[in-house]
């Protein structure tokens, strides 16, 4: 299956990400010519990708055409791999899942390592299960956590210990079907940008805290593939030179208050006792002091870490996601951190206001963005 033309492209993204409209209205948009965007729907409707309809309250003049995409004209499989899972969805060409599913991940080998051939396999058997629910499936998308060149290599697989792994290749020549890897926080940026924040902001940041700190960039519309340090300068940002200790050693940093692993070692040290975040939370609506007091230093560190963050790439946009955001955005320490770094001195005329969403993930939506991110591949955006 061919990659669309830029012109096809451009007018299929937009369909997707904006809905109907008039094939007028898109090639102005669009900048393209009445010949050439008549071309284009001619092209797309024949590849079965949108529909051309006439508009239903015409009255006068020559009728309108109405231009949408077609959701199911491609599926594709995501597949987002944990420590010991991999858990997978197939999507529709607007990213909506159709059916998901799991399979345990082969056991580790005594260098602790997950194996990679047996990895392919899983993978591939569990995108096999989710073809089942759909007419045919495009392609595959796998993310997980950790760094990932040439859409392809996993030269650092952080919860799989893998170093330097082709993956794609081998799941390619398993299943037959266009495969794409991809780190797991670029691909929700990847969602985001055609279907959430990008809808508004061409430029905007993603931060998402769970088993680790990961970061999202999306600048003038394009999504930022591999950061510099894998989000290790911003994670590891000083805060206090007298507060926590990362597993690092850093005194104080962003980290040592995020961090999922450092949250619960500090909470266990204070408690005496084991306790997992979970635990934590609960702690914490119980009216726990100690709790409390942790819970509410992570807001702190994540209104910083957000507002910083804006600042750096100069938006107002900035989403927060992950298993453990909810919990942490929920103290209104974040929102008081925003607003004191946001307030302006005596002489300052500009103002400026943050947009700061969160939303909780489960790995079925760590799936999904794998998903979109495929859809974007088979679609040649990516």
């Amino acid at each position: 299956m061919a990659p669309l033309s830029t012109a096809e492209l451009a007018v299929t993204r937009h369909l997707l990400v904006h809905g109907p409209t008039t094939r007028a209205a898109l090639g102005d948009r669009l900048q393209l010519s009445y010949a050439s965007m008549s071309r284009l729907a001619r092209s797309l409707t024949d590849g079965g990708l949108i529909t051309q309809d006439v508009e239903p309250e015409f009255t006068v003049g020559r009728p309108r055409q109405i231009l949408s995409a077609v959701p199911g004209a491609r599926h594709v499989v995501g597949c987002k791999l944990t420590a010991d899972r991999a858990y997978g969805v197939v999507c529709d060409m607007f990213g909506e899942v159709r059916w998901a599913a799991k399979a345990a991940l082969p056991r580790r080998r005594s260098d602790g390592t997950v194996p990679v051939a047996a990895t392919v396999k899983t993978v591939a058997r569990l995108a096999q299960r989710l073809a089942r629910r759909v007419p045919s499936v495009d392609g595959i998308a796998v993310s997980l956590g950790g760094v990932v060149v040439n859409r392809s290599i996993v030269r650092e697989g952080t919860f799989l210990g893998w170093r330097d792994t082709d993956l794609a290749t081998p799941l390619r020549a398993e299943t037959g079907l266009p495969v794409v890897v991809t780190n797991d926080v670029t691909a929700l940026a990847r969602e985001e940008l055609w279907f959430g924040a990008g809808r508004t902001h061409s430029t905007f940041g993603l931060i998402t805290v769970g088993a680790g700190l990961g970061f999202g960039v999306v600048r003038e519309g394009v999504v930022v593939e591999e950061l510099i340090d894998n989000g290790h300068l911003l994670a590891h940002a000083p805060l206090t030179g007298r507060g926590p200790r990362c597993s690092l050693g850093h005194a104080g940093c962003v980290a040592s208050y995020l961090n999922r692993e450092d949250l619960e070692r500090h909470a266990s040290a204070a408690a005496g006792r084991p306790v997992t975040f979970d635990g934590l939370v609960q702690a914490r609506t119980a009216g726990d002091r100690t709790a409390t007091r942790l819970l509410t230093g992570s807001a702190r560190a994540l209104g910083h870490l957000a507002a910083t963050f804006a600042g750096a790439l100069q938006t107002t946009r900035i989403v927060l996601a992950g298993e453990d955001v909810a919990e942490i955005a929920a103290s209104p320490a974040l929102a008081d951190v925003v607003a004191d770094r946001l307030r302006p001195g005596a002489d300052e005329t500009q103002r400026c206001a943050l947009d700061i969403t969160t939303a909780t993930l489960t790995f079925n939506d760590w799936a999904r963005g794998a998903a979109v991110a495929g859809v974007q591949h088979v679609l040649g955006a990516l």
